[in-house]
C-alpha cells in the first residue's frame, strides 16, 4: 500500500513537471518603439543677390539651428535657427561743393563704403512635395548693423547705426542625402532706415527682394 501511494505521487509529480515544461516558451525581450519625432541640429549658408532700387549687391549668410521632424508626418518639420548675413557696397561718387560766397563750383571725388550685417532669429516650416523635394516657408526678425565710411576732401568720416530688420521667405529644398540638402528661394525684406550721414534710404533694404541658393548639413 505504501509503495502504491509513493508510485501515484511520483507519477503526479512527473505529470505536473511535464505539463509545466510543455507550456513554457522563451519570451522576447520587449523593445521600445523608435520615437516618431526627433530634434536634430543643422548648419549651413547661402549666396544671394539683393534686388532693390538703391541696393543691388551680393549677400552671404550663415546659420545654425535645430529642427523637429516627424517620420509619420510629411509636413512635420519645424525649424528654429539663428542667422547672420553680410552685404556691402563700394563705389566712388562726386560731391559738388559751392563755397560761400559762390565764387566757384568744386567737384570732388569721394569713396563710399557701406556694410550691412543682418542678424535674425528665424522659424521655418517645411513640407514634402515629391520624393526628396520639399517646399518651405518662414519668417525672421532681428536687427541690422549698418556701417558707412566716406573719404574725400569735403566729407571724411565714419557712421554706424543699428535698426530693425525682418523678412518673410519661401523656397524649395532637395535632400541629397539624410545629412545634406540644397535649397533655393526668395525673401522679402523689412528694414528701418538707418541714421547715417543723411544716406538713410540709400542704406536701407526695406521692400527689397533677396534671392538665394544655399546648402545645409544635418547632424
Amino acid at each position: 500500500m505504501k509503495n502504491t501511494a509513493l508510485t501515484i505521487l511520483a507519477g503526479l509529480g512527473l505529470a505536473t513537471m511535464a505539463q509545466a515544461g510543455s507550456d513554457y516558451s522563451p519570451q522576447p525581450i520587449p523593445v521600445a518603439p523608435a520615437p516618431s519625432c526627433l530634434w536634430t541640429w543643422f548648419a549651413g549658408g547661402s549666396y544671394g543677390q539683393i534686388d532693390g532700387d538703391d541696393w543691388d549687391e551680393d549677400i552671404y549668410t550663415l546659420h545654425i539651428g535645430i529642427e523637429r521632424k516627424c517620420a509619420d508626418n510629411p509636413c512635420g518639420s519645424h525649424a528654429f535657427f539663428l542667422e547672420v548675413g553680410y552685404t556691402e557696397k563700394d563705389e566712388t561718387f562726386d560731391i559738388v561743393f559751392v563755397p560761400d560766397p559762390p565764387v566757384a563750383v568744386f567737384v570732388n571725388e569721394h569713396d563710399f563704403e557701406a556694410r550691412i550685417v543682418p542678424i535674425t532669429l528665424n522659424y521655418k516650416y517645411e513640407c514634402s512635395l515629391a520624393g526628396n523635394l520639399n517646399w518651405y516657408v518662414g519668417a525672421g526678425v532681428g536687427v541690422a548693423l549698418v556701417d558707412l565710411d566716406i573719404s574725400g576732401q569735403n566729407v571724411d568720416g565714419s557712421w554706424d547705426d543699428t535698426v530693425f530688420y525682418g523678412h518673410i521667405f519661401a523656397g524649395l529644398t532637395y535632400n541629397v542625402s539624410e545629412s545634406f540638402e540644397i535649397y533655393g528661394g526668395a525673401r522679402y525684406i523689412f528694414m528701418d532706415d538707418p541714421d547715417v550721414a543723411g544716406y538713410d534710404e540709400a542704406l536701407s533694404l526695406d521692400e527689397d527682394v533677396h534671392y538665394e541658393l544655399g546648402a545645409r548639413f544635418n547632424f
